[in-house]
């Protein structure tokens, strides 16, 4: 769609040659008036960085889904109503349908240029895209959504199906040209991609990777998708033939911390405050510490006040954590009539008023303190209060989501893998580990000990899936794919807490965007909200465009709920 070219092309020199300067100035066409002739090197870095950005943002620390998913939960009223309670407002698409545009340019250009590399590239981002948006919303504007140099400007809403079929046949198609030998001719420039430097075997890995997560997205959908021509467990054996093997791999890009476009959210240049509103929930503290998992060290930071009963008056002590971080914490004598946790790491229970949030865990002290910073509670690690930092990073799919994806493969019973469930799960698990910085022997941590706990180990384990998916979630901290794998199977098994909007359960759903007034877009909004299916926990006489209406992606899967 070509209506908007030259203020992006324009955004992107801006925004880009700045950050990533070594690019060849001379690929740029030499008519400044001539927007349509610029690189796709240069696109392709806008591209790059603005979805890494935008996936991002719909699971990071001061996120709706964050709060779904029971990492974070708001200490004061501020945001409350969505991250604590559920009452989610409406959800944008424009950022994707943006960089969508972008995309097509990239695709159109490789075509006519007969440029292999591009074109696959093209393919992948324009699957990863398409997926998300309807990952989030349901049916949405697929293949009529860029068609305005055509005057379609009221493009109507594709069903899933068709969507995600289209999707894996894209990512189909990227992965033969990337197993093209040719593609080797038609090199890009380092520079421009900020994910993989060009290297057309990381972005075959990176594309088989996703489709691995589709199909496992699909799985309960696996017959009406072959109805549609596409064999799912087929699909998924060819693509784990050829897709990650270590943390190298993953594709993620680096805050690099200069400016507010390229900063981590919750770093200064970003929050002019720093954000001690935004709590660890006690759901994610809780399981880390029976799990004795490293993790919490890395995420959290211990109370400033603790509870104890072993002392009889105020005592100050120094804490080091797994990693040797250094914290001050004051022991508080525990009255026996104290409701109190006792423990060093202490999360925000999941759902409570307001009122309940701010006073949680103070027990009989009578003190005052600032709102946002009971000394009671936890607050995330210093990290995630910075512009850029050495395990902050824009993550699109990890090495240790593609060994979950293929352990939880091996038990469903109908896939074609090869490994056990065993060896597939401990790699993920020690892929995320790794991932945060934690090895064997660390500190006296030691991965043997980890797997040998009950609550751990998979070959014990009641239900191999759940075990799956529990780990999976925690390795997938502040990621959206860690809603999309809960509404897929119930796992982990969450719930709302005491005031949530619109009762127990967990939203399954974005809200489209505002409606355009326009007759010619209501009418195709109309019938895409018609498709939806209401559960018991949307109020009668609202409409069915709400965050707990069921998608045709969970409809008749009994899943979460």
């Amino acid at each position: 769609m070509k209506i908007i070219k030259t203020s992006l092309y324009i955004l992107t020199i801006i925004m880009f040659i700045p950050l990533f300067s070594c690019l060849d100035l001379t690929e740029l066409n030499q008519d400044p008036n001539n927007p349509e002739e610029v690189s796709s090197n240069y696109i392709l870095t806008y591209v790059l960085t603005n979805t890494a950005k935008t996936y991002s943002s719909m699971g990071d620390w001061n996120s709706n889904v964050a709060g779904a998913m029971q990492y974070i939960q708001q200490g004061t009223e501020f945001q409350s109503y969505r991250i604590n309670h559920y009452n989610w407002d409406r959800g944008s698409w424009a950022n994707f349908y943006n960089l969508l545009r972008n995309v097509e340019i990239i695709n159109e250009d490789a075509i006519k240029d007969e440029n292999l590399m591009f074109e696959a590239i093209s393919l992948t981002l324009r699957a990863f895209l398409f997926g998300t948006v309807t990952d989030l919303f349901g049916d949405c504007p697929y293949s009529e959504s860029l068609e305005a140099d055509n005057e379609l400007y009221f493009p109507k809403y594709d069903e899933q199906k068709d969507i995600y079929k289209g999707v894996l046949e894209d990512l189909k198609k990227a992965d033969e040209l990337f197993a093209n030998p040719g593609i080797n001719d038609f090199l890009i420039a380092p520079n421009s991609d900020v994910l993989y430097g060009g290297d057309p075997v990381k972005w075959r890995k990176f594309n088989n990777a996703l489709r691995l997560r589709y199909c496992m997205r699909l799985y309960h959908k696996k017959n009406e998708m072959s109805d549609a021509g596409i064999n799912i467990l087929s699909e998924f054996s060819d693509a784990a033939s050829f897709t990650f093997t270590d943390n190298s791999d993953n594709a993620e890009i680096k805050y690099l911390g200069t400016t507010w476009t390229n900063s981590f959210s919750g770093g200064p240049l970003n929050e002019s405050n720093p954000p001690f509103r935004t709590k660890p929930c006690a759901t994610i503290v809780n399981k880390l510490k029976s799990l004795n998992d490293p993790r919490l060290h890395r995420w959290i930071t211990p109370v400033q006040y603790k509870w104890d009963s072993e002392v009889t008056e105020m005592s100050d002590k120094s804490i080091a954590n797994l990693f040797g971080e250094m914290y001050d914490v004051k022991f508080r004598p525990l009255s026996a009539q104290s409701n109190v946790d006792t423990s060093l790491y202490v999360g925000l229970p999941m759902g409570l008023a307001a009122q309940d949030a701010l006073n949680f865990n103070k027990g009989d002290d009578t003190g005052s303190y600032h709102s946002e910073m009971s000394p009671y509670i936890s607050f995330l690690h210093e990290r995630f209060r910075k512009n850029t930092e050495e395990y902050l990073k824009m993550n699109l799919i990890s090495y240790s989501e593609v060994e979950f994806l293929l352990a939880e493969a091996s038990i469903l019973g109908d896939f074609s893998i090869s490994g056990s469930t065993s060896e597939h799960y401990r790699n993920g698990v020690v892929a995320s580990l790794n991932y945060w910085g934690i090895s064997d022997g660390v500190n006296g941590f030691s991965f043997e000990d980890y797997f040998s706990n009950d609550k751990v180990d998979i070959d014990t384990a009641p239900d191999k899936q759940e075990r799956i998916i529990e780990q999976k979630w925690i390795s997938l901290w502040f990621n959206v794919e860690a809603w999309f794998d809960w509404r897929r199977t119930g796992y982990p098994a969450l719930e709302a807490g005491p005031v949530a909007e619109f009762g127990p359960a967990l939203p399954v759903r974005f809200m489209y965007p505002e409606p355009n007034q326009d007759e010619k877009y209501l009418v195709n909004y109309d019938v895409a909200v018609g498709k939806l299916e209401s559960t018991i926990y949307v109020p009668g006489g609202q409409s069915k465009d709400h965050p707990y209406s069921k998608i045709w992606l969970i409809q008749n899967t009994g899943k979460p709920y």
